[in-house]
């Protein structure tokens, strides 16, 4: 168990964005990876806020952390999608993906997917991360010359680690609406 250095929540340590501390400033840590002291935080814009105000004062916004933690997060999320997608555990193409049934897993959708096609898609088991992405974005993951719109990642190996990060982005992006 560790403690949010915003809110001071106490979960599990891979629920939290590990931030080190980089030539005064509070870098993200998406990986877990880099050395240093870390400090956990909640995938929260306010958690953050909190955070950056305690311990960096005056030296960074913290309109400017959450921008860079949201960049730094997609760019992973994205590089798991294309990790996935190389060991076979990704479903692209909508019609693919409807006849899976109720697989565990994370369910990508583009933001130029059309909302009805959304729906049909979408099942209680999928993590959705929705309107994040565009089909190119996605598209330039998987390495194709197309776009994609629609992609399904299996919860088994690095799956598993593009649901959790995943999981971050997706409270992330929605703390600020």
């Amino acid at each position: 168990m560790r403690t949010c250095a915003g809110c001071r929540v106490k979960e599990e340590n891979e629920d939290f964005i590990r931030y080190v501390e980089f030539e005064g400033k509070p870098l993200p840590d998406v990986a877990r990876k880099l050395p240093g002291r870390g400090f956990n935080v909640c995938p929260d814009f306010r958690c953050i806020k909190t955070f950056v105000k305690r311990y960096f004062k005056e030296k960074v916004s913290p309109e400017d952390v959450y921008q860079y933690t949201l960049e730094a997060l997609k760019s992973y999320f994205l590089h798991l999608l294309s990790l996935s997608h190389k060991t076979g555990v990704t479903v692209v193409g909508q019609d693919n993906i409807r006849p899976l049934g109720d697989r565990e897993g994370t369910l990508i959708l583009a933001s130029d997917l059309s909302e009805k096609t959304k729906e049909r898609l979408i099942k209680p088991s999928y993590l959705v991360v929705d309107n994040i992405f565009t089909s190119e974005e996605i598209g330039n993951a998987l390495r194709k010359e197309r776009m994609a719109g629609a992609v399904f990642v299996e919860n088994a190996g690095i799956g598993r680690k593009l649901l959790k990060a995943g999981k971050k982005l997706v409270m992330l992006v929605n703390s600020r609406k």
